[in-house]
């Protein structure tokens, strides 16, 4: 499985590792390729989830909470997703989560436990951890190579969003941070 070796290949078991010497845009591409492949867009987050083991339910949750990564010791970890949110809004949370997890693996603790929740404050951009998951879960499903190539065609976040799966406010998001807009 990607992840598991690359944390091998790059000795990022160690403790001395952190979330700032991975970078969000490798680790999502590396994992898309491993657990999608060439498989075209929009790629699937649960099928990537599920890859790594992880399971995907969804459920009732708080109206300001989007999902949930939970992980207990020796057990496999657990994306919950709010069952009344959009599709596009569902796929993104379960990515941003995704990102938790591949940010909590590279710290070295294979064993983590964790109840993460994705809520409003997650896009607000002033939590590390946050500002990761968002950006590992943009590059996992609006790669910037597929962005560009598809900006260069359809010209708009309403017409690219269905491409990627995500919604057209996510899109404007990722172009306007690609400095595409």
């Amino acid at each position: 499985m990607w992840l598991y070796e690359a944390l091998a290949e790059n000795d990022l078991s160690t403790e001395e590792s952190h979330m700032a010497d991975i970078d969000p845009k490798e680790a999502a591409d590396g994992l898309r390729k491993s657990a999608w492949g060439d498989k075209g867009f929009p790629a699937d987050p649960v099928t990537i989830a599920r890859a790594l083991g992880i399971r995907v339910v969804e459920s009732q949750l708080p109206d300001d909470v989007s999902g949930a990564l939970i992980k207990e010791k020796g057990k496999d970890a657990t994306i919950i997703i709010h069952s009344t949110d959009s599709p596009s809004r569902k796929r993104f949370t379960i990515a941003h989560e995704l990102g938790h997890f591949v940010s909590r693996s590279f710290s070295g603790d294979e064993e983590f436990e964790c109840v993460d929740l994705r809520s409003g404050i997650s896009s607000c951009g002033v939590d590390n951890e946050e500002i990761f998951a968002n950006q590992f879960a943009a590059n996992l499903l609006m790669p910037e190579n597929e962005v560009k190539k598809g900006f260069s065609a359809y010209s708009s976040a309403v017409a690219l969003a269905p491409k990627f799966g995500v919604s057209p406010d996510a899109m404007s998001v990722r172009l306007k941070n690609l400095k595409l807009t």
